[in-house]
């Protein structure tokens, strides 16, 4: 167990522009994605539309609900595989 924490801490400590820490976004924006599609937030995205998706909630903090959602998933569509793909290509070419 103590391995495990301490691997997850080398990787939590890893440099910006390094393999494991583009890795390391590219999990993070997973992560907060998969819980915003758990929690139900893309139901709150038809604002894009002018349309509310809840009558529970006001317009602001449904409109707030769903750009978070879209925003987590403009993030994972795009920016989590040029990430990995970004530390692939690095990892290689360190390893030349």
């Amino acid at each position: 167990m103590k391995a495990v924490f301490r691997s997850l801490r080398r990787l939590w400590k890893a440099p910006s522009f390094s393999p494991a820490g583009f890795l390391l976004r590219a999990v993070v924006i997973t992560v907060l994605f998969c819980a915003s599609e758990l929690l139900g937030l893309r139901e709150y995205t038809p604002f894009l539309s002018g349309t509310s998706g809840n009558v529970n909630l006001s317009w602001q903090m449904a409109s707030l609900l769903g750009l978070i959602h879209l925003l987590l998933y403009v993030g994972f569509i795009l920016l989590v595989p040029i990430l990995l793909i970004t530390a692939g290509l690095l990892a290689a070419w360190r390893a030349t």
